[in-house]
């Protein structure tokens, strides 16, 4: 009789896994949700909606992009922490929400531990741009006037945290100027401050900030990174002004929540890959100036590793460690 109702047993849990199997290689059967920690209508985020409208081209799923802007990516990454590890929701994480944020603010999550890395996808350098009306054209006289106009300077930043909070105190103790970080949410709103000349100066992605550039509200007056970039061939590197230390490279990847099944992960990577790997989304990053860097999400995980240690030191020394 025992072994009667073991078998049955058996044969129904025999009979589940068959089902369950198929459904598992199925993934993805509905809709994706990308959660982003910029609002609408930035670089990154025209990125995404590029990638996930390749994605709808090649057949595959719906990529719903998530706009939770806020708190430096705080609300964006623990909305995307805390969601089912089942590969329906992810995160657009970078270097701010999963290297930065830890040692400037305390956030309620672990970048490491609570996070599966999927796809490193890019990076890019940042351009210093200045209000075309305030009459600076090179980075000494932006200097001359943060020594002379009192209470030193403003610049706009995408908010706590990101690159443009960095390069920003980076030069104030390069130069050993008064310069004051203003936080937006967002590089766009940003970009419209600083464009209006509400604040003196700031470092962003070329990429949003060109058409401000184009219609003469913006003007760069150098480029962050080793090399200038080919969309500014006169614009000079912060290495060549003198100024090699004001340098950080800033990347940004696709992460899903702790406990996604490795093959969910493998998948996401697959869809990723493929969609970045069209003429659409290469174009929309060459105008951004972005370094594509399709890596695996292992190289991800390294990067942040990598970076962890480097901003521990980097905050400490410009003084914005918590």
């Amino acid at each position: 009789m025992k072994l009667l109702k073991l078998a049955r047993s058996l044969a129904v849990a025999a009979t589940a896994f068959a089902a369950a199997s198929p459904a598992m290689a199925e993934f993805p059967e509905r809709d994706i949700t990308i959660v982003m920690p910029f609002p609408p209508g930035g670089g990154t985020d025209l990125v995404i909606r590029e990638i996930a409208k390749q994605i709808q081209n090649m057949g595959g799923p719906t990529l719903i992009v998530d706009n939770r802007p806020g708190a430096g990516g705080t609300i964006a990454a623990m909305y995307a922490k805390d969601a089912e590890p089942d590969g329906y929701t992810i995160f657009f994480g970078n270097a701010s929400t999963h290297a930065i944020n830890p040692y400037i603010m305390s956030v309620p999550y672990d970048p490491v531990a609570d996070f599966v890395p999927v796809l490193d996808l890019m990076s890019f350098p940042h351009v210093l741009l200045v209000p075309t009306s305030s009459g600076i054209e090179t980075l000494d006289q932006l200097i001359e006037l943060a020594k002379t106009k009192e209470g030193g300077l403003s610049f706009a930043t995408q908010g706590l945290g990101s690159g443009g909070q960095l390069l920003g105190e980076q030069l104030r103790i390069s130069t050993g100027t008064n310069m004051v970080a203003i936080p937006f949410q967002g590089g766009g709103p940003a970009l419209l401050e600083t464009s209006t000349g509400r604040t003196d100066f700031m470092f962003n992605g070329f990429g949003p900030a060109r058409s401000f550039v184009e219609d003469g509200e913006l003007r760069p007056i150098a480029v962050t990174g080793p090399d200038r970039l080919p969309q500014l061939p006169d614009v000079p590197t912060m290495a060549e002004l003198g100024h090699p230390d004001v340098n950080a490279e800033f990347w940004f990847g696709v992460f899903a929540p702790a406990g996604t099944p490795d093959d969910v992960v493998e998948k996401l990577h697959e869809i990723f890959a493929k969609a970045v790997d069209t003429e659409g989304v290469s174009n929309v990053m060459a105008s951004m100036a972005a370094t594509v860097s399709l890596g695996t999400g292992k190289e991800l995980g390294a990067r942040v590793e990598s970076d962890l240690k480097k901003m521990k030191a980097l905050t400490e020394a410009i003084g914005i460690a918590k």
